[in-house]
């Protein structure tokens, strides 16, 4: 069964798949696979940050989780 991905391991890959597709020499047929996946983390990624503001703003107008 594969662990849950952290917030700080599907950024970290992210900016791994920036640097790859941002090479000069990156052709766009050859980075197709990259894009899709910095798409997939990109979105997990909002996912867990609009959690987090949701549950800071549960802390800050009620005091609790």
């Amino acid at each position: 069964m594969e662990k849950k991905l952290s917030y700080e391991e599907a950024l970290a890959q992210l900016q791994e798949l920036v640097e790859v597709i941002e090479r000069p020499d990156a052709q766009i047929a050859g980075v197709e696979k990259e894009l899709k996946r910095a798409m997939e983390l990109l979105e997990f990624c909002r996912k867990e940050l609009d959690g987090y503001e949701n549950d800071f703003n549960r802390i800050l107008n009620n005091g609790q989780l």
